[in-house]
């Protein structure tokens, strides 16, 4: 099930961003994961919307420098993101 916009732009500002369009299609995307994803993951999941992968990667480190996401490596040099749930 989708998260309401709205929703995504709340949690997005209250994280201390702005809600971007990709910003918002990025963290719906692991909203909507079921465990971790690598940047390609991302990107496949949302070709349809548009977005370069250079912008799927900036957001990706904005949402995990907010505190949204968390950045984990498993030794094979692919970061996986994942939200971040407390």
């Amino acid at each position: 099930m989708a998260t309401p916009k709205a929703d995504l732009k709340v949690r997005l500002r209250d994280a201390g961003l702005r809600a971007t369009a990709a910003r918002a299609a990025v963290l719906e995307c692991m909203i909507a994961a079921q465990g971790p994803l690598t940047h390609a993951d991302v990107c496949e999941r949302l070709a349809d919307a548009g977005f370069d992968r250079a912008t799927v990667y900036r957001n990706l480190a904005d949402l995990t420098d907010a505190g949204l996401l968390r950045r984990s490596d498993l030794g094979d040099h692919l970061w996986r993101f994942e939200l971040k749930t407390e």
